[in-house]
């Protein structure tokens, strides 16, 4: 990407490299002898990157991939290997790991701390003063030292006080997943008031969704590199495909079970046998193929359907739907669900294998996961058929 002379944030064949010793000694030994003792850790590599006012960048990449990093080049807060970062406004970042409260200092005093480390008048801070502690909630404890807040209560108190501070770059690092739901949307609503005011916003969530609402371009890292940049309509998609073919190729890789006595029964194959993607009103069928010890030894069969998050959609099972205990060596197992209601997005299904009481599980299996398109704005995972009447 080019610079330009709009651009509020240009990066320019930025990278940061870390040096990483076997001992700490070594460091010691590498200055005296003048030999190279320690490895390279490329943690980013060649990033360019320009934004304009207004503009909201989602950034997006697996554990390890370089997001914190950059955020932190840009914040200030780290200094890169090589590159340059030009900023034509005020930062202020939420980082993963907070904004630098002083732990003896009471939640008010870290307020006015703060306000001094960035240079603002103490007047300017004064006068926002009631608004940074109304949005956090926290008057009950404004006055006690920040070590006896919870993580949770720094964050709140943190994000108060960088959006009431009139920021031209706000940026965003994983700090609303720390929150409860009431005060993530609070959270929510006000990045998006900043959105709307036209401050360029920096954003870094695991969540696509959050991430799709709120910004219009993104940034995909992958080990240290841009591996994508564009529209979140194109970026987002792509990411997530990437993300279904490596859970299936891992799922593939670590079944390994056999059969034995800590394992009597085992599902060899777990499969849907719809073709890919789904669509809302799809009826679905999985396959199960189940091995026992022996044809004596009854057991029955679970299925459950997970969101991508983990968070159960539904789960049947041959007791929970009043069937016999199954028996058999070797036996074919085909759960249908006519016309499914489910709305677009990733989900998961895993198969289990429990003894005749439904109390212990034998063996369970993931399968790949599967996607069902989106093909309305509604917002779930069950379809509702609805109507609307305006009066």
């Amino acid at each position: 990407m080019e610079n330009n002379n709009e651009a509020i944030i240009s990066v320019n064949n930025l990278s940061k490299i870390y040096r990483v010793y076997n001992k700490s000694i070594d460091r010691f030994k590498e200055i005296v002898f003048k030999q190279k003792l320690h490895k390279e850790f490329v943690a980013l590599s060649d990033i360019n990157l320009s934004l304009k006012k207004g503009d909201t960048l989602g950034i997006l990449g697996e554990n390890g991939a370089g997001k914190s990093t950059l955020l932190q080049l840009i914040a200030g807060t780290l200094t890169p290997s090589s590159g340059t970062i030009l900023l034509n406004g005020r930062v202020l970042a939420l980082l993963e790991l907070g904004i630098g409260f002083h732990p003896d200092f009471t939640g008010k005093e870290n307020i006015f701390f703060y306000g001094d480390m960035l240079g603002l008048p103490r007047s300017f801070i004064q006068s926002r003063y009631n608004e940074i502690v109304e949005f956090s909630e926290l008057q009950d404890f404004i006055d006690r030292p920040i070590k006896t807040y919870s993580t949770g209560m720094q964050m709140r108190l943190a994000f108060s006080l960088i959006s009431s501070l009139d920021p031209d770059i706000l940026i965003i690092d994983e700090a609303l997943s720390v929150g409860d739901m009431h005060f993530q949307k609070k959270c929510i609503d006000r990045i998006m008031e900043f959105k709307q005011k036209g401050v360029t916003i920096i954003f870094c969530s695991h969540s696509t969704y959050q991430i799709s609402i709120l910004c219009d371009k993104v940034i995909w890292l992958r080990a240290g590199k841009i591996e994508m940049f564009g529209d979140t309509e194109k970026v987002i998609p792509a990411y997530e495909f990437y993300q279904l073919e490596k859970d299936r190729n891992n799922i593939e890789k670590a079944d390994i079970f056999q059969l034995n006595e800590e394992h009597p029964a085992i599902i060899r194959e777990f499969q849907i046998l719809n073709p890919t993607p789904l669509k809302r009103g799809d009826t679905i069928r999985f396959r199960m193929l189940v091995e026992c010890l022996n044809d004596r030894l009854p057991y029955h069969v679970t299925l459950s359907i997970k969101m991508d998050n983990g968070r159960g959609v539904y789960v049947t099972g041959s007791h929970l739907s009043g069937k016999p205990a199954i028996t058999g060596k070797k036996r074919e197992i085909i759960v249908t669900y006519p016309k499914a209601p489910i709305m677009g997005g990733v989900y998961y299904a895993v198969a289990r294998i429990f003894d005749d009481k439904g109390l212990m599980v034998y063996h369970e299996k993931p399968m790949p996961p599967f996607e069902v398109e989106k093909d309305s704005m509604e917002l779930g995972v069950c379809y509702f058929e609805n109507h609307w009447e305006i009066i």
